[in-house]
């Protein structure tokens, strides 16, 4: 079992044809308003592995944060340098957990398969502006798990994107240094 092509789908929120781009990065215009938007899709194509017996699989996501204080020098790191000196953790306000069951998919098959509806809204809501820490969600890594008919996990795949907060975030310490480990 292969999984490629995996995407972030969204549908831009201030476009009247509701076009469909793939998401490269997620900035905020306002508070708790990203672009292209606060909703997406996930896209992959899955390839049937080479287990005659098993056809039937369950593919389900999981989303992670890198979380950390809204400053410049979190902004200018590179997202690598970034996902490596912050831990990842999950954010309890994101429902993150979207399964969807692949039927009949027979060895060297490929399918296209679209879990639809993940939603940020709700964590950047648990990121006010101005709160206590002046925190935010700085990356974002999207993970699709695939399992077989007896739980185990036979494929994983994973994104990461840059989410990038609006100047109202930016504080009086937004140019203090960071504190040192």
């Amino acid at each position: 079992m292969q999984i490629r092509n995996l995407k972030l789908i969204a549908r831009e929120s201030h476009h009247k044809s509701r076009k469909y781009v793939e998401v490269q990065i997620l900035r905020e215009v306002r508070a708790y308003h990203l672009i292209p938007s606060n909703q997406f899709d996930v896209t992959c194509d899955l390839v049937g592995g080479s287990d005659v017996l098993t056809y039937d699989y369950l593919l389900w996501t999981s989303v992670d944060f890198v979380v950390g204080p809204v400053r410049h020098a979190l902004e200018e790191m590179s997202s690598d340098e970034l996902a490596s000196s912050i831990s990842w953790g999950q954010v309890a306000e994101m429902n993150d957990l979207k399964a969807i069951p692949v039927y009949a998919l027979p060895p060297t098959v490929t399918r296209h398969v679209i879990v639809e509806g993940l939603k940020l809204g709700t964590v950047l809501a648990a990121f006010p502006v101005r709160n206590a820490g002046d925190l935010w969600p700085w990356l974002f890594r999207v993970t699709v798990h695939v399992q077989d008919r007896s739980g185990k996990q036979i494929a994983t795949a994973q994104t990461v994107l840059r989410m990038s907060p609006n100047s109202m975030r930016k504080t009086i310490r937004y140019d203090d240094p960071l504190p040192s480990r």
